[in-house]
């Protein structure tokens, strides 16, 4: 019998989880839409203005050097989609060319579409983030083939993280107002696209190769 309720407790704490990100879907895709990689036609004909960064947050997700001479990239990514995905492998392979001079930030800019997992994805790396586990978690995310109430709760358990607590915060929905939020900031300040790069002066969207990043890493440098 407990076996029973256990079952039928996950079952009801999954769909509420999957309802929830569905009405937020439909309700946000009224008012916008990113497209992975590629800058939709509809915005390029409205935007008049070129991408700013917002200002930056003690509470953002950062990892690398805390010096105050650090080059500072900040990212805006979704863990769905592909040029964010492998954008990441280049950006890895800098980073860990760069340890001692990068700051990398990242910033969620989830792409609205049918599939709710954007924004679970996101969810599910702000309550790692209470653990202490933002970036294992982050590039376990990077890594999903599925990202569903499942996979989230085997990598936390992986992770050894407390994964009743997780599941707790994730049901919640808790982070889902302050994404929304996020979001509109970044279109506000004309970013349009997942991945968008700052670094310095430069911005950097779409499908963001090794050398480009290093071209614009020795420019900050430099200049």
């Amino acid at each position: 019998m407990d076996d029973h309720k256990r079952y039928l407790w996950l079952f009801l704490g999954g769909f509420s989880i999957v309802s929830l990100l569905l009405v937020w879907s439909v309700i946000f895709r009224t008012v916008t839409t990113f497209e992975a990689g590629t800058r939709p036609a509809e915005v390029t004909q409205v935007q008049a203005k070129t991408p700013k960064l917002p200002p930056l947050r003690q509470t953002d997700s950062a990892r690398g050097t805390s010096s105050t001479k650090a080059i500072v990239i900040v990212e805006y990514s979704d863990y769905t989609c592909s040029y964010c995905r492998t954008s990441e492998l280049e950006l890895n392979s800098v980073l860990a060319s760069y340890p001692n001079e990068i700051r990398h930030i990242y910033r969620d800019l989830p792409i609205v579409s049918d599939r709710p997992d954007a924004i679970l994805a996101s969810s599910a790396s702000r309550c790692a983030k209470e653990q202490g586990k933002f970036w294992p978690m982050h590039d376990a995310l990077l890594k999903m083939t599925t990202i569903d109430t499942t996979s989230l709760q085997d990598t936390a358990t992986i992770l050894k993280m407390n994964v009743q607590t997780f599941n707790a915060c994730v049901q919640s929905g808790k982070y889902i107002v302050e994404i929304q939020n996020d979001i509109q900031t970044a279109k506000d300040q004309g970013i349009t696209e997942s991945p968008t790069y700052f670094i310095g002066n430069a911005v950097l969207t779409g499908y963001v190769k090794a050398s480009d990043f290093q071209w614009a890493i020795l420019k900050e440098r430099v200049f």
